[in-house]
This record gives structure tokens, sequence and C-alpha cells, in this order.
């Protein structure tokens, strides 16, 4: 499967889950998770549209040896991440955001090494 086409993609199915937790928070009329909500739609959606793009203008990025591991770290990240927020915002345990935040972090720091060096890490 290509890199651009993985980004995408899943970053629709979370833009999906996103747009569903939201309305499920308007249903309840409760809106403390809101940010976790907005994470959920920023770095799962938006972030994650913009790797892919990304890597469809430039293919020979997908080549690097960094490529497949900074997306599997951009996900789980956002998978940690989002759910981490939830429970540091409900029950003051901010583990799982500072894990989650830490792998997105890493995979950005990883992306920007594939942007810079282009396909020599190949």
């Amino acid at each position: 499967m290509r890199i651009d086409v993985t980004f995408i993609g899943l970053g629709l199915v979370i833009l999906i889950c996103g747009m569903v937790f939201g309305m499920w928070m308007g249903a309840k009329e409760d809106f403390q998770l809101a940010d976790a909500h907005a994470h959920l739609n920023l770095l799962g959606f938006v972030l994650s549209a913009v790797y892919g793009l990304i890597y469809r203008v430039y293919p020979n990025l997908a080549r690097s040896r960094l490529a497949w591991p900074q997306c599997i770290a951009h996900f789980l990240g956002v998978l940690i991440f989002v759910p981490g927020i939830a429970i540091s915002l409900t029950m003051a345990n901010p583990l799982g955001a500072i894990v989650g935040g830490t792998l997105v972090i890493l995979a950005t720091l990883a992306f920007g090494i594939i942007f810079i060096t282009g396909d020599k890490l190949s």
C-alpha cells in the first residue's frame, strides 16, 4: 500500500470518528472533552492529510526507511494521545497524553528528517 493513501485514508476514518464524537458531545450538551475532540480532528485528520499530500507531491520521500515508522508512530501517537487527553481531563492522569504527545512529536521530527534528506535514507 502507498503511504500517501494510508495517511489520507486513515485520516478520513479518524475524521468520521471525530465528527461522531463531536455530535455525541453536542447531543449530551457536555463539552468537557472538547480538547480531545479538537486534537482528534487536528492531529488525526488535518496533520495526517498534510503528511499524505506531501508524500503524494514528493513520492521519492516514501522511499525513506523512516517513512513507514513515521506513519506508524504518528497514528499510534494519535490513538494514545487523544484518549490520554480525555483521561487527563476527567481523572487528572496525564500519562497517556504525555506518551501519545511524545510519539506524535517524534513522528513529526522523523518527517522533518525525511523531508530534509529526501530519499537519501532509502
